[in-house]
Formats: C-alpha cells, structure tokens, sequence
C-alpha cells in the first residue's frame, strides 16, 4: 500500500467514527448515533422523531404540603441535533420572556427540524400566579438563587432540583431568558455568558450562541464555581455541568411590548439556525458592544426610591452622575445615589418601593477602545 493509501484508509477511518470536523466534545456528541435517532423522554413525556408534545412536569408536595408544576413544550426533530433548552419564568414577573415563549411555537414544525427544542413556559409558577418580583411567594426564596435545589426541600427548591436534574442535565445548550422585573427599567436588551466557567469548549460554545443571539450588547459574566452546589444560578448550573449556556435580558417594568419580545422570539431562531437544527441561514453577526465588568449599587436603607428624572436605563453616565435619592416613608431624605463608575446605566429602579440591600443601580462599564 503507498502513503498516499495509506492516507486515503486512515482518513476514511476517521470518518466511520466520527471523529473529524467536530468543532468541539458538544459537536461531536450530537454527531454520534445519527442512525439512531429515537423517541425522547423527559419525565413521564415521550415524544416521537418529528412530533411535539406539551404537558406538566409535576412538582409534588413536600413538607409544606405544596404542589406546583412546570409547563413545557418538547419539540423533538426529525433528524439528530443537539438538545437546546430555553426557560423562561424562572422570575414570575419578568413577562416578556414567558409572552415571547408561548408565541414561538407557532414558528416551529418538528418535522422540518434537527435535534430536540425544549421550552419550560414558566419556570416559577407559584411566582407567576401570585405576581411576585424576585422571589416565591411560599417560602421567600429566588428560584435563580437556588440550584442544584433539594428534592425534599421548600417549593422553590424542588423546582430548583427538578430544572437541574430533569431539564437542564439534558441539554447540550441552554438559554436563561430574563428581563427586567416588575419593579426594574432595564435598557438595552442584551444577552450574557460566562467567559471563565466551564472549561474552554465550554465558554466558546457559550459565547457562540451568545453572539448568534443577535442582540446588539453582550455581557460577560466574570467567575467560576467550585462544584454545582456553588452554582446557585441557572446558567452557572449548566456550564459548571459543561453544559454551554446563556442569559438573555430584555424588557421591564412588567410592562408587555413587542419591542422586548420579538427581540427574544427573533434571538430563539437565531440560535436555533445556528445550530442547525431549523432550516435557514442564521444572520450575520452584528459586531455587538462587549462588557466586561460591571459596577452596583446596593441600597442602605428601607423607604422610597425617587430616580432622577434627567436619567434613563440605557444612557451612557460618568462616575458621579446623581441617579436620586431615599427618602423615609415621611419624604425625608435617607441616601443619595451616584454612579460608582462610568459606563451604560443597564439596570435602575423604577418604583418607589425599596429595602435595606437591594441592587438598586448596574453599571455596565465599557472598555477603552
């Protein structure tokens, strides 16, 4: 056998197993068992090569005696794909995710499509159906304060457990979608990943989807975590488990507008297209402004928020600026707020309400050219 055979055998070999043109581990898993491509579970739901299925995934009674559920949608394609998830409603009233999530699968024939789409519609829906802002009704908890959760803890941690164990250790991406809460203007739109949690193959996943998105600003969330028990955040649970992931911000106020929701709609199949697994070319990537670091302010005191009328989220500010003042619940005036750095006022408050601790101001800080 000449070189030039002994060439032609080895690289046929190479193909047979799947190992060339994998871009990364992530790539070369979704490459696998392309001939095998069966029917999906996740839980009690099974759907079928080219169908959907939409049902509850329960979360039982504790010791607290609550039950809740989580409603999903699984969108499992004809042909082989990876597994990308998208959740929202992990906060019960940030709504333009959880609008934009019920408006998606009117966009999506299974049969057209590769690899398998879930949808959690409302991750936190004691939080969704009692309108509370950042934290459960039941036990006062962030549900994006509380993975992995425990199987036998309080209702927030159940559903913690049942996102970490159910859905998010079955994904090969997955989307966060957030937007301002009820009680926040936030401006711009942006999406955000974790540029040093996860490994390397990881982080360029991450940031691929991140990108493909669309959105004009991308956040670069600093850090890495130990083990998953320290991941108390979504995303932070999936990248820590390898798992290529991102957040997504968009919208505010409780306010319902389609120029927050489309942007979401529209970013879902940009990633989808991305990853091959709908028809279509995804666009062209937009050159979007990248932050890096981030600077807050935390509230000393329970009273009123008075923001200061000559600023708006989604200006540019320098060190300094005056963003209002606290008063106490009598009009009398408790703490001044400036900017601690200059750079895009991302997040402020935007009703009265206030407490001791609170992250009332972000600062996304831009980096020199």
């Amino acid at each position: 056998m000449t070189n030039t055979d002994k060439n032609w055998a080895s690289l046929v070999t190479l193909l047979m197993f799947g190992v060339l043109f994998c871009q990364s581990p992530l790539a070369c898993a979704q490459a696998n068992n392309t001939e095998d491509w069966e029917s999906f579970g996740l839980m009690h739901l099974t759907v079928e090569p080219g169908e959907k299925i939409s049902g509850a995934l329960p979360i039982g009674a504790g010791a607290d005696g609550i039950e809740t559920f989580i409603p999903v949608t699984i969108f499992h394609g004809k042909n082989s794909g990876p597994v990308l998830t998208l959740i929202a409603g992990i906060h019960g009233s940030e709504y333009s995710p959880i609008v934009s999530m019920q408006r998606l699968p009117k966009l999506l024939d299974p049969a057209e499509m590769s690899g398998t789409l879930i949808i959690v519609h409302i991750a936190n829906m004691p939080a969704f159906r009692s309108r509370t802002i950042y934290i459960g009704p039941n036990d006062l908890k962030n549900l994006n304060r509380s993975f992995p959760g425990k199987p036998n803890g309080t209702v927030t941690e159940r559903i913690a457990h049942v996102l970490t164990e159910e859905v998010i250790a079955r994904a090969d991406y997955l989307i966060d979608i957030h937007s301002g809460d009820a009680n926040e203007s936030l401006r711009p739109s942006y999406s955000a990943y974790y540029r040093e949690a996860g490994g390397e193959d990881v982080v360029r996943e991450s940031r691929r989807i991140a990108i493909a998105f669309g959105l004009k600003t991308v956040v670069q969330f600093a850090g890495s975590f130990d083990s998953v028990d320290d991941a108390i955040y979504t995303s932070a649970q999936a990248v820590t488990r390898g798992i290529a992931a991102m957040d997504v911000e968009s919208g505010e106020l409780g306010i319902i507008d389609d120029v927050y929701i489309d942007p979401i709609t529209q970013g879902a199949l940009n990633v989808l297209q991305e990853l091959n697994m709908v028809p279509g070319q995804p666009l062209p990537p937009n050159n979007p402004l990248f932050i890096a670091d981030r600077a807050r302010v935390y509230s000393e005191h329970s009273g009123i928020w008075h923001a200061d009328e000559l600023v708006q989220t989604g200006d540019y500010v320098t060190e300094g600026t005056r963003l209002g003042v606290i008063t106490d619940y009598f009009g009398n005036e408790l703490q001044t707020i400036y900017a601690p750095g200059s750079g895009v006022l991302l997040i402020l408050f935007g009703t009265p309400p206030v407490n001791q601790g609170d992250n009332i101001v972000v600062i996304g800080q831009v980096p020199p050219n």
